[in-house]
């Protein structure tokens, strides 16, 4: 028992004297609560709607006023053009079209029950029924207002006025797995070339052997280009087997170029490298890398869109996921799989995916040479 209880003072010792350790196991779950508390949400909020009114009476904008008095829709923007709905949908800047037929008011005042239809975004399934479901609500009880007001509402039956047909863009059956797996698809190929990048040169480090090829003639960037291309194809293999389970298992919708999704994904692994290059210069262990890349990680994920819709966040966390890569592979990961977007819709996010890249890289390039030098 004594030698028990020599080895875990040892051990706690040796936990205390590891001040980066240290900080990881206090401060990070910490950090990880205040922040994650308020980004996890399984609530619909401010679902970006574009109402198409051919009717342009009283009525109709007391449809539109009584979303835009919700916390659930924002008014995203009026049109008498429908295509202008499916265009925003491809651009993200729309995620519900409410279309008033012509005559609705007329229709509505003697009692003919008219029709109304929406139509959503069904990317994300399970957003997309819930809006509805909100929506429906909402001109359920409006419809039978003024119903009652006409002196038209059924007393017996079914009383609600107003018909509503829904109509889902990109994912008719609301399928959870076409909204998921190219998410997880991201996810797993964030984790691979991070993990491998950090754990590799922290490993060089720990047995000596870094220090050991910085003084080869090898130049500090051609070995961090030896350590890297390897990894670099394993993500491409990785990404190639993951795509063909998610089409050929799942049933995933593969609507966009298989070549354009690959040339795209070489900027995001070039962004997770040198992530991964950074996690190494500033941990001294193994342990101690892998503690900070999941640190990193669960972040990334969790502020990427991937199962917590971002307008559900809080403002300030809104803000702050526009510096996460993941946000924009995300994005363009689903744009290609669901919408079959070409690159003229995707250059809202593969621009700044490019720059965050180029910039993350270079500079753990810069510090992993002075590092080592």
């Amino acid at each position: 028992m004594r030698r028990v209880v020599h080895m875990v003072r040892k051990e706690f010792r040796q936990v205390f004297r590891d001040k980066p350790m240290l900080a990881i196991i206090f401060a990070v779950p910490i950090v990880q609560l205040l922040i994650l508390s308020f980004a996890i949400t399984t609530e619909v909020k401010h679902i970006k709607l574009m109402v198409v009114d051919f009717d342009r009476s009283t009525v109709s904008r007391d449809i539109v006023r009584a979303f835009v008095h919700t916390d659930r829709f924002d008014l995203v923007g009026r049109t008498t053009d429908l295509g202008e709905i499916r265009e925003g949908m491809r651009r993200w800047e729309v995620q519900m079209g409410l279309v008033i037929p012509d005559r609705f008011n007329e229709e509505l005042g003697r009692g003919l029950k008219p029709q109304l239809q929406l139509v959503s975004d069904g990317v994300d399934g399970n957003s997309a029924g819930v809006a509805v479901g909100y929506a429906q609500g909402i001109l359920a009880e409006l419809g039978m207002e003024h119903a009652m007001r006409y002196g038209t509402a059924p007393l017996t039956g079914n009383p609600a006025p107003v018909r509503m047909q829904e109509r889902m863009w990109y994912n008719p059956d609301l399928s959870s797995q076409q909204f998921m797996v190219p998410g997880i698809v991201v996810v797993l190929l964030t984790i691979l070339p991070m993990m491998l990048s950090a754990m590799s040169l922290v490993k060089e480090k720990e047995i000596g052997t870094l220090e050991q090829l910085s003084v080869t003639p090898l130049r500090k960037t051609e070995l961090l280009i030896g350590k890297l291309i390897p990894f670099l194809f394993l993500s491409y293999v990785e990404l190639a087997i993951v795509t063909a389970v998610a089409v050929v298992v799942f049933g995933v919708s593969m609507n966009g170029s298989y070549l354009l999704l690959a040339l795209l994904a070489l900027l995001y692994l070039f962004a997770t490298l040198g992530l991964g290059i950074f996690v190494s210069t500033i941990t001294q262990s193994q342990q101690q890398a892998m503690f900070v890349a999941w640190f990193f990680m669960v972040f990334m994920i969790i502020m990427s869109g991937f199962f917590i819709p971002i307008e559900n966040m809080p403002v300030v966390l809104q803000k702050l996921t526009y510096l996460n890569i993941m946000r924009y592979f995300m994005s363009i990961i689903r744009d290609v799989f669901q919408k079959g977007s070409s690159l003229f819709y995707l250059l809202r996010d593969v621009v700044p995916l490019a720059a965050f890249g180029l910039t993350i890289f270079s500079l753990s390039v810069v510090n992993f040479r002075k590092r080592v030098g």
